[in-house]
């Protein structure tokens, strides 16, 4: 009985550990300069450093997404469906549109692509590239 109770529990958390993990990676980075916020944006996934950057629509700005410690190279770059989704084709053949929920890792200045954490993304839409 006690064993089956233990197996229901961790059942129940196991699907939730991923994912938190993830989000909590970047939304507590010490690397982080400011609160995280959601961008509507074009991401894509092409070469350079950094390979996945988020053009935020409307303006001319750059977003270089790396990992949570600042690394460009970093694995989990991307929440798993979008990574899976953008990796999966030829780089540079897909592009997602939609919300991004970033967090900061370098101050905002004029003319410099900013480095930013990835936590979530929302309303995607995917087009060829």
């Amino acid at each position: 009985m006690a064993r089956q109770a233990l197996l229901a529990l961790a059942v129940l958390f196991l699907p939730l550990a991923p994912a938190t993990a993830e989000e909590m990676a970047c939304a507590a980075s010490p690397a982080r300069v400011g609160e995280c916020f959601t961008v509507h944006g074009r991401l894509t996934a092409c070469g350079g450093v950094p390979t996945v950057r988020i053009w935020v629509i409307g303006t001319k700005r750059i977003l270089g997404v790396v990992a949570a410690n600042s690394h460009p190279a970093g694995d989990h770059l991307l929440p798993p469906s979008l990574e899976e989704t953008m990796f999966s084709e030829p780089p540079c053949s897909k592009a997602a549109y939609g919300d991004f929920t970033i967090c900061p890792l370098s101050p905002d200045r004029p003319g410099v692509m900013r480095m930013v954490c990835m936590t979530g993304a929302r309303n995607l839409v995917f087009r060829d590239w």
